[in-house]
Order: C-alpha cells, then structure tokens, then sequence
C-alpha cells in the first residue's frame, strides 16, 4: 500500500477513473475522470500526519460536527476524520467502476471521546460518477445522536466567478453573523467569507464553474452547507493554500436535522457527484 508522508492510502486506477483515498479518516483525497477536470480540492500545504485532518478532499465529520455542544475541548468535527478506518475490501464492479470498503468500530480511544459502541460503513464508488454511501449503526445498549457531514472540497477556477444553484427560497443560519431563518433569493455567489447551513434540500444542488457544472446529489440528508472562508480567514489557517480555488459544499446532518438511534438501528447518507462540461 501507497504511504504518503504518514499516511497509508489505497490508489485506484480503472479504464474511467483514478482516486485515492486514506485510511486514516477514510479520507478521499483525489479523485479524477479520464475526460474530465480534478473533482476534488487539495491545499498545497496539507497535512498528511497522524491524528492531523487533511485539508481537502472529502473529510467524514462524524458524530458532531462543528464544535462539541457539551464540551468544546473535544475534537472539531468529532474523531472520524483522524480515526485510523479498517480496509474491508476492494472490487473491481465492472471494468468502469471499482468498489472500496471500509469500516470503523468503537474502541476505548472513542469511548474516551464519545461514550457509545458504533459501527460505520463507508463505501466509496469510482466510476464516471463518484459515489460515497456512509452507513452508520448502533451498537450500543443505549439510542444515541448524532451530527454528521461529508465536507467535499470542490476544486473551482475562481471562486469569485463560481455560482451555486439549487439553494433558492430555502432557509439558512449563517454563521459568519450567527442570525437564523434567512432566506436564500437567488444563486449564492461569493465575494466575501460564507459560511451557512440551509435547511430541508430534497433537490439536487449545483456549482456552475467556468467551464463545467458539478452535481451532487444527496440521499438521506436535509442539510447542506456551503463555505469558503474568504481572504482573511484564509491567512490564518496554515494548512489552507488559497481560498480561491475550491467551494465547500457539504451533505450534511445538522442542527434541527440531526439523527437519533435506537439500539441496533442504521442510518445511510449518500452522496453522487458527477460532472458535465459546459459547452
């Protein structure tokens, strides 16, 4: 197996699609169509180290996600994303799309964290569309809840020349001025920090880019949220390159929308992505 830096990665190469993707987190962090431009943002300066979330890619926040609303000294975004995730299996579906497994299970390191016995399943689809489904299981004695989000970093010519479509007439929080029930009127274009969570999106969501458009489609999730930092947060993050390039938009599970569950009961998020040139 591949090692970047610190960290074990599994390299996928099919007759349609590369990827790769880390152990640690179940961290996918590129991922390629033969015909088509990268679907994934990477900063220059990410870290690959252990027990430090990469910047880029599609991080599993997973089973808060933000800040701990108990207690604030925990993890950001909870452990998933720096958690080291068990290889299950790899298969080749077709000769266009190839199946990746992993798995993570609750260890006395995440009982210290988060006191419940869970099971999650990641599988990640590559093909001509990219594919994750993130099953999470309780296996506890006990229900639990939980908060949760598939942060993709998209990669995008510019940000300032980037729209989002899909997110008209839905209510948002917006964090950057921490005010509730606003209204979306029209596309969401950027020339400032966004930071906001957008409540009950059943439809699919789309980033109109210079020279394509990328869909992503959600199942099982009401909560999307979209951010770019902008240019003065972004100076102060070190292991964040440029804010130009890349759009966080977020399948998510969050605020209102959080899931509970009952003893030995499952929860599935899906997420597609899939790109079509602008001609």
């Amino acid at each position: 197996m591949p090692i970047r830096d610190e960290l074990d990665y599994i390299n996928i190469v099919n007759n349609t699609a590369k990827a790769k993707i880390a152990l640690q987190g179940a961290h996918i962090f590129d991922f390629q169509t033969k015909d088509k431009k990268r679907l994934l943002y990477l900063s220059d300066t990410a870290h690959f180290k252990k027990g430090k979330a990469i910047r880029g890619g599609i991080p599993i926040c997973w089973p808060w996600f933000g800040a701990n609303e108990e207690d604030n000294t925990l993890p950001n975004h909870g452990f998933a994303r720096t958690s080291l995730w068990k290889h299950e299996s790899t298969k080749n579906i077709s000769d266009v799309e190839t199946k990746v497994r992993l798995t993570l299970e609750s260890t006395p390191e995440t009982h210290a964290l988060w006191p419940f016995d869970f099971l999650l399943i990641l599988d990640f689809y590559i093909g001509e569309e990219l594919k994750l489904v993130l099953t999470s299981k309780n296996l506890d004695r006990k229900p639990f809840s939980l908060s949760l989000a598939l942060h993709t970093y998209f990669e995008i010519d510019d940000i300032y020349k980037t729209t989002i479509d899909g997110l008209e007439g839905k209510a948002f929080y917006n964090k950057c001025n921490n005010t509730h029930n606003n209204i979306q009127n029209e596309n969401i274009n950027f020339t400032q920090e966004v930071d906001r969570v957008y409540q009950e999106v059943g439809n699919d969501v789309m980033i109109r880019d210079k020279e394509q458009n990328l869909v992503i489609k959600t199942e099982g999730s009401n909560s999307i949220v979209v951010w770019n930092p902008g240019k003065e947060l972004c100076s102060k993050m070190s292991d964040l390159s440029d804010y130009r390039t890349f759009v966080c938009v977020e399948s998510a599970n969050v605020l209102e929308d959080i899931v509970t569950l009952g003893v030995d009961e499952s929860y599935t998020l899906t997420l597609t992505i899939s790109q079509k040139i602008e001609n």
